[in-house]
């Protein structure tokens, strides 16, 4: 609960609303959770969003705006002005923005960012098993750790009734594949909040990989070396979520006004590996 006092002072202090919640209380707004929790922190005006559909809906405004949509294909050489297809004719652009999270370094070589694997689950549906999402309070102690394999307890529910499940982190493990060790330890930690969970049925597992800088923090500006190119990656868990807050920086960077935020911490300079090209 010193945790939870925390956290709503730091709320308060920026104009966020919350509710410290007792024990009593949070199991009347979550009777699944285990009985006997000291209590925890109801954030009204904190949401879940659906990435697909956030991205489907940005893309079909710059679609309105007269932007084109090269979907599925390939990017071989991204930088200097040029972006170079796979299958189709050269490109040109004065600038050229390389926001391809986990897989950025494939096109900006000395980019410091490595894959962090992670894996969700999704249930069949359950309605009304679920009111809120829920976040352990130790989740971001969990999500920064980088000397081992983490799982934290982070359930959201859906529309449909489905309860989504996650989180975990590894380092080194690239491959797309179902980890069956690290999937059996976050569906225990779940459990370990949420006894119910462990009789429900599950319909799909899989993964995904965030983009992480050594310093956890996004690169969001131009790339040494290259004036025509700029970084927006790097976001590990919270590209989605950070999207138009990273594009108003860039924005800003492009046209040459000054940002609200200070965008130092941001800037690629800091962690640059500028690989010289044939």
């Amino acid at each position: 609960m010193t945790e939870v006092w925390r956290k709503r002072d730091f709320y308060g202090e920026r104009g966020v609303p919350t509710e410290a919640l007792d024990s009593q209380a949070l199991q009347h707004a979550e009777p699944g959770l285990r009985s006997g929790m000291y209590g925890g922190l109801r954030v009204p005006e904190d949401g879940v969003l659906y990435p697909p559909c956030a991205a489907a809906f940005l893309v079909n405004r710059a679609l309105k705006q007269g932007a084109k949509l090269h979907f599925g294909e390939g990017v071989a050489h991204l930088g200097q002005g040029r972006v170079e297809m796979n299958n189709g004719p050269e490109m040109t652009a004065k600038i050229l923005v390389n926001a391809a999270g986990a897989c950025a370094p494939d096109l900006t070589p000395g980019l410091e960012i490595r894959k962090r694997k992670g894996h969700l689950v999704i249930t069949d549906r359950y309605p009304r098993f679920l009111r809120h999402q829920l976040v352990e309070l130790g989740y971001l102690k969990s999500a920064h750790s980088v000397s081992s394999d983490s799982v934290a307890f982070n359930v959201q529910p859906r529309r449909t009734g489905q309860v989504l499940i996650g989180s975990s982190r590894q380092y080194g493990a690239e491959h797309k594949e179902v980890d069956q060790d690290i999937l059996a330890r976050m569906l225990r930690r779940a459990q370990e909040y949420m006894p119910g969970l462990a009789q429900m049925s599950v319909i799909r597992a899989w993964t995904g990989f965030r983009a992480a800088t050594p310093d956890k923090l996004p690169l969001i500006g131009p790339w040494p070396g290259d004036d025509s190119l700029f970084l927006a990656t790097g976001h590990e868990g919270l590209g989605i979520t950070t999207s138009l807050g990273t594009a108003r920086i860039l924005v800003d960077q492009i046209t040459g006004r000054k940002p609200e935020i200070p965008i130092e911490p941001y800037l690629p300079a800091r962690t640059a590996k500028v690989h010289a090209h044939a």
